[in-house]
């Protein structure tokens, strides 16, 4: 029969609360734990598709070297202590802005890998700490930072709106991601269309289960979400429509933003989007007259070029309407454990800058989509070395060819994974991480993106593999080998020595301290129990950290950014649209993916092109070679190719075109071509 063990699923944003059986020191099943709220969802099919994780004949087992003759494996004493010196030996003679660090996806729901992740770059005393969060929530933070004071990932109150507007509706498969945890959302949005009447309109270049069944599907050209929130705005502020005495009392901004939105009415962002001035007009009006109103984001509306202006759209046409910071519209989460004062702690205005495209860090992080022009452009902070923790760098930034050439010529690539990747052919070392089935686990920082206060400690279900060790152990030991920067590092003393000091200490006691600051529980009752359920999140928070305690409607440097916004345009050839921000399912990584997950180049039957015909896509900077899957449902002008599976979407995208606030490379919404291969 064996053993059950609670737990909760980590490979994507669901997080769903989990049952796991384990017999003989191996994880046989898992099950949605409904027993709490939010297990009510039930499991993704990742969860399903990992239980063999342990055993899997991929796994990476023993650390490696790279040698004149092939691979050599060697004892974690002697790679420890050769990386270790390679890396002292590169910062010495370059600084620290020459060692850099990419935390893959699977680190961020991870609290002790994270923290050491941080803690490692601090110590380095380098900027260059490259992660996903552009590409997924860091449009969403920075815009919630420059209209509330502080970095925060405002939370959709989806059960309890009566009107609900999905920007992009795969929302279900992603786990209702980026940075909104839980898979109860469909249930609870479900529930309330039965019981209330809730209406949802779906915004999206294709069809989904969410976007059928909605009361009207909105099919606009991907990466256009901001016009058509523009046009939102304009129409309520041309008809008065906002809550005037909300706007007045709590807000400030409003005549800027008044004047700023006025030349993008439905007539003009209509043709822009693919929808009809009157479907926007409509929308607006019963937006803007619901009890209680969301637009929820996704990754499609926030990864583009334009991902900040589009969230500051979002959050201000929420503000206008009086569904900011309240129930059933945006709240601001505290969790179980309330990291505000830890990111108040870190404004974007006052962070180090990178040294390609001079954008400043947010909570600490650089764009990944730098990386490549880090790597190739010369100079004094010219990275040399680079540590991948848990990603595949290779695959997942812009740049295709040009960045696995600036990969390979770096004089040392050290990877740190569960398996072998694009980026670990590349690498001079490759050393075995843990699953996150196989470690000790905490939900500590990111219990503010679940719709419940609730809180659960995991112990390991599985040995690992081999000599596979946790990302937090092969760190500390690393960082001891190359030691603190004492001098010329970009973060202030202070941030320095913290760094330098969580890089090696032991985390777990800090663990339990930071859970029984909480007031909540302790790390004890967790590990009698399993979880801490309390009662639901208060949604009416006010937390503004403005001098004057009010919500920045149209903040300064969104005025400038919206000065300069100019509608797509596609180069003489390029007749279509591409969608590469629509991942299928919620996994972080392909090793976790259930098996025939490549979902290929969807087109629309008018495109010319057979069901299972090999086709290449094209835009300006790139092509890769893939297999056409036909949709009626889909826009004809749209070709959607998702990122992270079997083509090498990165191939497309170009390393020069980014958000300025925030470096998120346009994944809709770039021109494109199909021929066939």
């Amino acid at each position: 029969m064996g053993e059950t063990r609670l737990t909760w699923c980590r490979h994507g944003e669901c997080m769903v609360p989990l049952v796991a059986t384990v017999a003989g020191g191996h994880l046989t099943s898992l099950t949605a734990n409904d027993a709490l709220p939010s297990g009510r969802g039930g499991t993704c099919g990742l969860c399903t598709a990992s239980v063999g994780a342990s055993a899997d004949p991929r796994r990476l087992k023993r650390p490696r070297r790279r040698t004149a003759s092939g691979w050599e494996e060697v004892d974690w004493a002697t790679a420890i202590k050769e990386i270790g010196a390679k890396l002292k030996e590169i910062r010495g003679q370059s600084g620290p802005r020459a060692l850099a660090t990419y935390a893959g996806a699977p680190v961020g729901p991870n609290s002790r890998g994270l923290t050491r992740t941080l803690a490692w770059t601090l110590g380095l005393g380098s900027p260059n700490l490259f992660t996903p969060l552009s590409t997924t929530g860091g449009p969403w933070v920075r815009a919630g930072e420059l209209m509330l004071g502080h970095p925060v990932a405002l939370q959709g109150d989806v059960g309890r709106a009566h009107y609900v507007l999905l920007l992009g509706s795969n929302q279900a498969a992603q786990g209702w991601g980026p940075l909104q945890a839980g898979r109860v959302h469909a249930g609870d949005l479900t529930f309330s269309r039965k019981t209330k009447g809730t209406k949802v309109i779906a915004a999206d270049a294709r069809s989904t289960p969410l976007s059928t069944g909605a009361d009207l599907h909105l099919r606009i050209r991907p990466g256009t979400e901001v016009f058509l929130l523009l046009g939102l705005l304009e129409t309520i502020v041309r008809n008065g429509w906002h809550e005037k005495q909300y706007v007045q009392d709590f807000t400030t901004g409003w005549e800027a933003l008044a004047a700023a939105v006025k030349p993008w009415s439905p007539e003009r962002v209509g043709p822009i989007c693919g929808v009809t001035p009157e479907e926007i007009a409509g929308v607006a009006l019963k937006f803007a007259r619901a009890p209680m109103a969301l637009a929820h984001r996704s990754a499609q509306m926030l990864a583009s070029e334009h991902g900040t202006l589009a969230a500051w759209a979002c959050i201000a046409l929420h503000g206008i309407t009086a569904n900011l910071l309240r129930p059933g519209g945006l709240y601001d989460n505290k969790g179980v454990f309330d990291v505000h004062g830890v990111v108040s702690q870190l404004p974007t205005a006052k962070a180090p800058r990178t040294r390609v495209g001079d954008l400043p860090l947010l909570l600490l992080q650089a764009p990944g989509a730098l990386l490549a022009d880090e790597v190739r452009t010369p100079g004094d902070g010219q990275v040399r070395a680079l540590v991948s923790i848990h990603g595949d760098p290779a695959r997942e930034l812009p740049g295709g060819p040009k960045l696995r050439e600036a990969l390979a010529s770096l004089d040392l690539l050290v990877a740190i994974d569960v398996a072998e990747n694009d980026t670990t052919a590349l690498a001079h070392w490759v050393l075995p991480a843990t699953h996150p089935w196989e470690r000790e686990d905490l939900h500590l920082h990111d219990t503010s993106l679940l719709p419940f206060r609730e809180t659960a400690w995991t112990p390991a279900l599985s040995a690992p593999p081999g000599e596979a060790r946790d990302e937090a152990e092969i760190l500390a030991d690393l960082f001891g080998a190359v030691g603190p920067t004492i001098r010329g590092g970009v973060h202030g003393p202070h941030l320095r020595t913290l760094g330098a000091w969580l890089a090696r200490t032991d985390l777990a006691p800090w663990e339990a301290r930071a859970v029984e600051f909480s007031g909540k529980t302790t790390l004890g009752e967790l590990k009698e129990k399993g979880t801490w359920q309390g009662a639901d999140n208060d949604r009416a928070l006010w937390r503004v950290s403005k001098p004057d305690g009010k919500v920045a409607l149209f903040p300064p440097e969104i005025a400038d950014a919206l000065a300069r916004l100019t509608p797509p345009e596609a180069p003489a050839g390029f007749d279509r649209w591409l969608q590469a921000a629509a991942p299928r399912d919620a996994a972080l990584r392909p090793f976790d993916r259930p098996d025939a997950a490549d979902p290929g180049a969807t087109l629309h039957p008018d495109a010319g092109f057979a069901e299972g015909e090999r086709i290449r896509v094209r835009t300006p900077h790139g092509v890769v070679e893939t297999v056409a899957h036909l949709d009626a449902t889909l826009r004809p002008d749209v070709v959607d190719l998702p990122i992270g599976y079997a083509a090498d979407v990165a191939a497309l995208l170009p390393t020069d075109r980014y958000d300025p606030f925030t470096g998120t490379p346009p994944l809709a919404g770039l021109p494109c071509r199909v021929e066939r291969a």
